[in-house]
């Protein structure tokens, strides 16, 4: 009984959400396939700059290096998000079984496997610019 009542909540819920989303874009699809302008031109079609005429194409390829040092930066930035409540909890990890030293000991391993994350990067050159 009580399953049936969780699912029927789930099926209003998935309802209530999913198709007033669906259906809204798929009003504003139709809208703007019946009632919208459509002429392009080679004008239209250029990329804007401004008033001015373009000097290159749009496209222009991105060092690999902007990429890696985003990718380095998110790894060891996010690394913040954990610690710092990790912090605050480090008491309650191993309270309940009576084990202080769980919280530090599990924050240390963590650190050591970012560390050698780090010096790999280091090591393969991924943090020198030239």
């Amino acid at each position: 009984m009580y399953q049936l009542q969780l699912g029927q909540i789930g099926l209003f819920v998935f309802v209530g959400f999913a198709l007033p989303a669906v259906g809204m874009v798929l009003l504003a699809w139709g809208l703007q396939l019946f009632l919208g302008y459509h002429r392009p031109s080679l004008t239209k079609n250029q990329p804007y700059e401004c008033g001015m005429k373009p000097m290159q194409a749009a496209h222009v390829q991105f060092d690999i290096r902007y990429y890696l040092y985003a990718l380095l930066f998110i790894l060891f930035d996010i690394e913040i998000v954990f610690i710092v409540p990790w912090i605050l909890a480090t008491d309650e990890i191993g309270a309940t079984a009576g084990w202080k030293w769980l919280g530090p000991v599990e924050m240390l391993v963590f650190l050591v496997i970012l560390a050698f994350g780090l010096a790999y990067a280091w090591k393969k050159g991924a943090l020198k610019w030239e």
